[in-house]
This record gives structure tokens, sequence and C-alpha cells, in this order.
């Protein structure tokens, strides 16, 4: 358990990207199969919001850490936190719109993966796994059984809102939430922090309102079926995730 729990870095990431990719895909598409039991969506958003305090309570063991990066305030942990929230208050705008960010971060985490320095087994890389798949099946679950339409404003005021409290906590706590103080070493690109902020509010709230719409539009000319291999089609084979 000493060495699940450490917090000496190794330097090195030992995931099997493609075989979690495969497992990914498979999870989506169980989830969309059984996606009319609510067995199956409280247990995934439970798992995720599990997985957020196990995270949290493994950083609060290394306190120069916690505020820097511990917090839940990158995008997919704001996701799991927040789709479970909308849920059980049934806010149906807010879910969506989180359900969406879920969705799509956990498809782009995937993609380019960006854990914590440590081999395999450890708690960074079981909770980053286990989170992005179980965000990615409820998300999944929540947007193929909603039939409210996301708008324009709620997905603006929503990223606005979110980016200002990241860019915030930023500033306070010298980090990088969300993102938006620079990208992961994997990308080539520098920008200053007001450019990035604006980049980043642009392609999510872009991305989001792009998915809704074609979402919305194929779903009204054919079944979920054709939507959901469209979509998975998108995220894993044409942008080659």
């Amino acid at each position: 358990m000493t060495y699940f729990l450490r917090y000496e870095p190794d330097g090195l990431i030992s995931m099997n990207i493609l075989l979690i990719r495969i497992v990914f895909v498979i999870m989506l598409l169980l989830a969309y199969r059984f996606r009319d039991k609510k067995t199956l969506l409280s247990v995934s958003l439970f798992v995720s919001v599990t997985l957020q305090v196990i995270m949290l309570l493994w950083y609060t063991g290394d306190k120069s850490l916690l505020l820097k990066e511990g917090l839940p305030l990158y995008h997919c942990r704001l996701a799991a936190l927040m789709t479970a929230a909308g849920y059980v208050l049934k806010k149906k705008s807010f879910t969506k719109y989180f359900a969406w960010l879920g969705l799509i971060g956990a498809a782009i985490a995937f993609a380019f993966p960006d854990p914590m320095p440590f081999v395999w087994p450890h708690v960074t890389n079981v909770t980053y796994i286990g989170t992005h798949i179980s965000i990615g099946m409820s998300s999944l679950i929540l947007i193929t059984g909603e039939n409210t339409e996301l708008k324009v404003r709620p997905i603006v005021i929503y990223t606005l809102v979110m980016n200002g409290v990241l860019a915030l906590a930023n500033h306070l706590f010298d980090s990088n939430y969300g993102y938006l103080m620079r990208l992961p070493e994997m990308f080539p690109f520098r920008f200053g922090r007001v450019e990035l902020f604006v980049i980043m509010f642009i392609l999510i709230a872009g991305g989001t309102y792009g998915c809704e719409k074609i979402y919305s539009s194929i779903k009204k000319k054919s079944n979920d079926s054709y939507c959901v291999s469209f979509f998975i089609y998108s995220f894993f084979f044409k942008f080659k995730i």
C-alpha cells in the first residue's frame, strides 16, 4: 500500500494507452447499450465522485502539492463533480453542459494523456483512468437520455465563470488548473495568460456548442444508435484518438 500511495515521482509513465483506449470505447458502448438502467448511471456518477475524494485525500499527504495541483479544479475533475451535482439537483442545462465537458474531456485525456510521472500501479494513474472512464460513461448516458437542447447563453456563462474561477485559483496558488497558464509539455505552442484564456474559452464553449448542435441535428434525422456511432467514430478514429 505504501508503494501504491508513494509521493516520490518515478519520472516515468508506464500505462498501456492503446489498451486503455480500447477499454474506454468498450465501456462507452456498454454505457449506451444499458443507458436506460438508472443503476448504471448512479454507479458511474458515484465512482467518479469517489475517485475525486480519494485523489484529494492523497494530496493532503503532501501540502506542497495540495493547492498547486490537488484541488478538483481541472476541467475533468470539475465535470465529475458538477455533473453529479447537476443530476442530483435536477438542473438539466447545467448537467448537460458538464456532461459534454466530461465526455469531450475524457476523449481528449486519452488522446493526449498527461498523467503524473508515476509507474503503474499508483493511486494517481488509477484515478486518472477511472475518473475519465466513469465520467465518459455517465456523460454519454445523460446526453443521450436528455431531450433538453443546450443553448448558447448558458454555455458562454458556464464557461466564463468556470474558467474565471480557475484563473483566480492559478493567480492565488501559482498553479496551472485547466491548463490556463500553460499547455502540457507535449504541445509545442506557448501563449500568454490572456491569449490562453481566450483560446480555452473558444475551444470549450465552441466545442460544446458544436457537439450539441451536431448531435441534435443527427438525432432529429436518425436514431440514437447512429448518433453514438458517429461520435465514437469522430473521437476515436477520425481524430486518431
